[in-house]
This record gives structure tokens, C-alpha cells and sequence, in this order.
């Protein structure tokens, strides 16, 4: 394991006044994974033997028990989340019934707390299923396998895939995650089962599928994570749209686009929904407006045209629902394209809200499509294109 990073002091605080209260806690998951791969990690995820209800007792008003389904607690230090859980292990099949005439496959709820042990098999890849205690020289704690899993790059799963699928088909995707982000290859088993169940990812709500999408959005890792779902057979069911690009001769044009901005993402550009979902949106909507368009042609624009992006936009991310914020604001990055290539109305385009958003999509497109210089130069250099957006509270939580 490296020794160069300096695990986050908001997570050794946490650990040090749990373990000081006799619970045991260890960092969990991601962040153990990325210090064994020498990568510094972005979240730090604790797990730890008190309740919620312990836990909260312990830090007051600066925890909150969040969630019913999976019962968690965030807590807040120096404008940071922290996410603690408490160790849980495998529910019996009548526990894991949740709903009317429900047959005991899917996990609905998970709170039956449970031993470090018990907690690691009950995760899903053996890669995410290591424990760490920075209290005790960066101890790791292996009790299936990770270790060896990551030195070698595979995805395996803890128990048969299939079962394991069935009880939560999230997992699916969060194996094609570490595909895309780490380069990992999937397991036989693993592999064959995702090909053959892909289709019981309609099974999760809505909504949990589209938080799913948009942490994907958020990472410098998306076009290799689309990709890897559209091989698996999975992203028709995500995004049924978006695999039909895929499957076209656009492919290569439009995963270097995704590429592009995972390129921007990853040197600090903005992580807004409107750029990242507009980014995915673009082709689609162009094609809408301009069905014989190349990549990149643009539109003209018309009378209407407002709603037929708008309605292009909600079609491209179906079967979800975004709200009339979101789509209205990725409408406008889409609308703002024009006015970047006719150069009229600089003045008015500088004063609209989602310029710097629209700014980002036409340089993303511009950097991808190989576009003359000559169109960008009279657009930078500009005051207006600082992203000035609120502070907030960063969280340092992991895609569980």
C-alpha cells in the first residue's frame, strides 16, 4: 500500500471517538480499495459496531440518521459528510421480504446488524470488501480474498452471481463500475450472469437508477462505464437511448465527446447536472432537430423549438422522470450552442445563467469534433466563464 496519502483527519477523528467509546470501526470499502491501488481516495466510508442510535448519542447534533431502507448515519465536519454504517449481515429470506407478494429475492430492507465478518460477506465484489484500521498502522482486514482480487484486476462476486443479483440488481451496475473506472476485468461467472439477468435492473425504482446514473455523470470514468454497461447488455435498460447511439455509427464520435468531458471533469471543471447531462443529451437532441446532421452540424433554429428540445431532453432519459428544473436548464446549454458558432448577441449570451454551463458543452464539443480555433478564441478569456457557484457541503460518502 502506498504510503504517500494522509487519510482524511474528519475520518480519523470519527474513528478515534468510536473506537474510544469501545466500538469497533474501520474505514470500509472504496477507500481501501483505492489506497491498495496507490490511488488517493475521494471518499473515506466508515463501518463500526454502534447503531445509528449509538452513533448519534455520540456526535449530537452534528449526526443525522438518515434512510429506512438502508439505515445510515451522515455526519458533518467542516463543510464535509461523512458516512458511518453500522456492520449488517446476510438477512434471512423472510427478512428480506418488503413488499406485497413478495417471493424473498430482492433485498428491501438491510439493517440486521451484524460482525465485521458477516458484514464482509454480505457485500457485493470481494474488492469492496476490505476494512482498514488507520489506528493500527493501516491494518487491513481481509476475510475473502480482496487483496489478491485487486492485485490481479477482478471483479468477483461474494457468493454466487446470480443470487446476488437477484437480491439487489444495483449490483450489476456497480460491477461495471469498477470495469470502467479501474479497468477490472469481470469474472466468468460474473460476466455471464449480468448477460443473462441485465433485464432485472428494471426491477429497481426509477428514481435509485437515476441517482445511479448521475453518480456516474459526476466521475472522470463515464464513457468507459457506458461503455462497459453497453457491452454487458445492461445500458438498454438504463438507457435505452443512449445504447441505441452506442450501437450506431456515431459510437466513436460519441464516446469521445463523454471522454472529452471526463478529460475536463478530471482537471477540475464543474460536476453541474446541466453540463454533464446536456453532454450525454447533445447527439440525440441534434439528430431531433436535424435528422440528416454529422455530428456536431448544430441546428437551425425555428418557432417551438424550446419545446422540441425540451421534449427531445425527457426522451433521451427516459423511462426517468427529471424535473422541469433540470430539463429546463439542460434545454438551455443545448440552445445557448447556436449562439456560440453565429457570434450575434455576445452581450446577452455572456448575461444568461447557464452560459458558463453552455460555454463548457461547446468547448467539450469543440475539443472532441477537432473544431477550428478560430471559433473558441472569441469566447475566452472572459470574466464570466469563472464558474462562481455557492459553497456547500462536500460529501464524503462512496457509491454503496
Amino acid at each position: 500500500m502506498s504510503e504517500q496519502f494522509i487519510i482524511d483527519k474528519g475520518s480519523l477523528s470519527i474513528i478515534e471517538t468510536l473506537q474510544g467509546a469501545g466500538h469497533t470501526t474501520y474505514l470500509v470499502g472504496g477507500a481501501v480499495r483505492d489506497f491498495l491501488l496507490n490511488i488517493e481516495p475521494k471518499d473515506y466510508d466508515i463501518s463500526t459496531t454502534a447503531t445509528p442510535e449509538e452513533v448519534k448519542k455520540l456526535f449530537g447534533r452534528s449526526a443525522r440518521i438518515i434512510g429506512r431502507r438502508f439505515k445510515i448515519v451522515h455526519i458533518y465536519k467542516s463543510r464535509n459528510v461523512y458516512e458511518i454504517s453500522t456492520f449488517r449481515r446476510m438477512p434471512t429470506e423472510e427478512e428480506r421480504k418488503g413488499r406485497f407478494d413478495d417471493e424473498g429475492l430482492m433485498v428491501w430492507r438491510d439493517n440486521e446488524w451484524g460482525t465485521p465478518e458477516e458484514d464482509a460477506f454480505r457485500r457485493d465484489f470481494t474488492a469492496n470488501a476490505l476494512f482498514m484500521d488507520p489506528l493500527d498502522n493501516n491494518k487491513i482486514i481481509d476475510y475473502c480474498g480482496g487483496t489478491d482480487d485487486i492485485e490481479n484486476g477482478i471483479v468477483r462476486s461474494l457468493g454466487e452471481p446470480s443470487v446476488r443479483f437477484e437480491e439487489d440488481p444495483v449490483r450489476m451496475l456497480r460491477a461495471l463500475k469498477l470495469v470502467g473506472q479501474y479497468g477490472f476485468k469481470l469474472e466468468d461467472a460474473v460476466a455471464k450472469a449480468i448477460t443473462q439477468l441485465s433485464d432485472k435492473i428494471c426491477l429497481v425504482s426509477q428514481r435509485r437508477l437515476y441517482e445511479e446514473i448521475l453518480k456516474i455523470t459526476y466521475k472522470p470514468y463515464s464513457a468507459s462505464t457506458f461503455q462497459a454497461c453497453h457491452e454487458a447488455l445492461l445500458l438498454k435498460y438504463l438507457l435505452p437511448e443512449m445504447d441505441a447511439l452506442l450501437s450506431g455509427p456515431d459510437a466513436q464520435q460519441f464516446l469521445d465527446l463523454i471522454g472529452n468531458r471526463d478529460e475536463k471533469i478530471s482537471q477540475g471543471s464543474s460536476l453541474s447536472r446541466a453540463y454533464s447531462l446536456a453532454v450525454l443529451c447533445y447527439r440525440y437532441v441534434e439528430q431531433s432537430l436535424n435528422p440528416d446532421s454529422n455530428f456536431g452540424d448544430g441546428w437551425e433554429t425555428f418557432d417551438g423549438i424550446d419545446l422540441k428540445v425540451r421534449e427531445a431532453v425527457e426522451d433521451f432519459l427516459q423511462p426517468y422522470h427529471v424535473t422541469r428544473l433540470v430539463s429546463a436548464r439542460v434545454r438551455d446549454v443545448l440552445l445557448l450552442q447556436r449562439r456560440f458558432k453565429i457570434m450575434k448577441g455576445r452581450n446577452k449570451t455572456r448575461r444568461h445563467p447557464e452560459f458558463h454551463y453552455a460555454w463548457l458543452l461547446f468547448n467539450t464539443l469543440a475539443d472532441s469534433l477537432d473544431w477550428p480555433k478560430v471559433v473558441t478564441v472569441p469566447w475566452e478569456n472572459d470574466d464570466t466563464l469563472i464558474n462562481k457557484r455557492p459553497k456547500s457541503f462536500k460529501k464524503r460518502g462512496s457509491n454503496r
